[in-house]
């Protein structure tokens, strides 16, 4: 935020640039988690300045480095240099059933949650493509349902 508003960062900064922060914050955060931090590639989305603070000085524009890199995905958080002797990817799907019944045997309430965890173990910046069958699971499906009940 300091390249944005200067120096001061206060609460009447936060007042006057409520828009330009809102913005900041949309463009830093998906689905909770920080994906973009790099203030330089950030000022070229949101070009907006804020209103800066009577004490702060003026910044200097300094050229981007390696900026089309880092938009098309070079992460900002990844070491450079990184090197592993086997290029391997781990997931992990932890799903959860819950059912609550009744005395009387009636589904009172009953979900599944789920996640997928990844480990990461590849050298450099390599382009992954990952892929879920979901084939298998609806072949399953229609058989179950194709079953004579008795």
């Amino acid at each position: 935020f300091k390249s944005y508003f200067g120096g001061a960062f206060d609460e009447d900064a936060i007042r006057n640039n409520f828009v330009l922060i809102y913005e900041l914050l949309d463009e830093i955060m998906d689905f909770g988690y920080p994906q973009n931090l790099s203030p330089e590639i950030l000022k070229l989305y949101i070009t907006q300045e804020g209103v800066r603070s009577p004490f702060s000085s003026k910044p200097t524009d300094k050229p981007v480095p390696n900026a089309t890199l880092q938009v098309t995905g070079a992460v900002g958080w990844r070491r450079e240099g990184l090197h592993y002797k086997k290029n391997e990817v781990f997931l992990d799907i932890v799903e959860s059933v819950n059912l609550l019944m009744s005395s009387k045997g009636s589904v009172l309430r009953c979900d599944v949650t789920g996640k997928v965890l990844m480990k990461c173990f590849l050298s450099g910046m390599p382009d992954l493509k990952l892929g879920l069958n979901d084939k298998i699971g609806l072949e399953k499906e229609s058989e179950i349902k194709s079953r004579p009940t008795k």
